[in-house]
């Protein structure tokens, strides 16, 4: 059974001038995210199969609620925007403090849209050319939930290689499972391309509906790595607690070495993962977490950035109803 998963992780990004002050500023708290829903998958795309993501710039009110939204860049364009922004506009915060006060600010938040596995013991796979990951008898004994992200290589005629394992929760639990599963895959020929797969192992009578997405913090994008255009990926070993907030985290590996090292130990730290669930019930757990850093996704000095083309100043419009979003079909700017 596939469904969609939102994964939306604050981007990292380099300060910048602009006329809204960006919350990763210095001498600011910034804001943390308490209900972030997952966006509706649009029906229509579901059924063609398409996945993708939309940056969107908002800007976070004193009270927490979010104001001024925009879709920045979308991948693919003209799928997604309008259940991303209709999404975003119900998002709350504990609002950015500085020096006690609390303040509006603006950050960039991707939104991804991802079709998932779900992995139970009674799961057939729908295509015999991708088989679903066994269950692992031990974590189905200990009635233990959680999740899988793999990292693969697609060959032109359809066949996968170089499958690594970049997120996991909990840590060494379902890995070998999903590993073994994508070694046998003989997918549709076409164009050679790296791809990634997210696996959900759910018990047979799970009561996990829905499940909280996980909620990655920001950090400014290393000014080195904006002068010299560098892409990089940190893999890092992170003990979670029972809410999924990380406590402890350190470095497995990185590339290149060294440039992004502080930056993914400042997000991992400060970040929320979906939990992993035992007999229903969150638990604590060491989980495995990759980062990537890409300065064409982050406002590094004289990219693309939202701040260049600065909204009106925001003014709530009166309500006359509980209702705490604005239409979902009628994206502001």
């Amino acid at each position: 059974m596939k469904r969609a998963v939102l994964l939306a992780p604050l981007l990292v990004a380099a300060q910048s001038a602009a006329a809204w002050m960006p919350c990763e500023r210095s001498g600011i708290e910034p804001p943390v995210a308490l209900q972030r829903e997952a966006p509706a998958y649009p029906p229509a795309v579901r059924e063609i199969g398409v996945e993708g993501s939309v940056e969107v710039a908002l800007t976070v009110l004193r009270d927490g609620s979010v104001g001024w939204v925009r879709a920045v860049r979308a991948e693919p364009p003209g799928y997604f925007e309008q259940a991303a922004l209709a999404s975003v506009r119900s998002w709350r915060f504990r609002p950015a403090h500085a020096a006690g006060v609390a303040i509006e600010c603006r950050l960039v938040t991707r939104v991804r849209f991802a079709l998932v596995d779900t992995v139970d013991v009674q799961a057939i796979a729908v295509n015999p050319d991708q088989p679903v990951p066994v269950y692992p008898p031990p974590l189905l004994q200990q009635r233990t939930e959680g999740y899988v992200e793999v990292e693969f290589d697609r060959a032109a005629d359809g066949h996968t290689a170089n499958a690594q394992v970049i997120a996991a929760m909990p840590r060494g639990a379902f890995e070998s499972a999903a590993l073994a599963a994508i070694g046998r895959w003989q997918l549709p020929p076409g164009s050679a391309r790296r791809e990634t797969r997210r696996f959900e192992f759910r018990l047979p009578d799970s009561t996990l509906a829905v499940v909280p997405a996980m909620q990655l913090a920001s950090a400014p994008f290393p000014m080195t790595a904006c002068e010299r255009n560098q892409k990089g990926r940190v893999t890092l070993e992170v003990e979670t607690d029972a809410t999924g907030a990380v406590g402890q985290a350190r470095i497995l590996s990185a590339t290149p070495p060294g440039l992004f090292d502080k930056t993914a130990l400042t997000i991992a730290r400060a970040s929320r993962l979906t939990p992993a669930y035992r007999d229903g019930q969150s638990v604590s757990a060491i989980a495995l977490l990759t980062l990537f850093f890409d300065p064409a996704q982050a406002t590094c000095p004289g990219s693309r950035s939202p701040e260049r083309d600065p909204p009106p100043p925001y003014r709530p419009t009166p309500r006359v109803t509980g209702t705490m979003n604005g239409p979902a079909d009628a994206p502001t700017g």
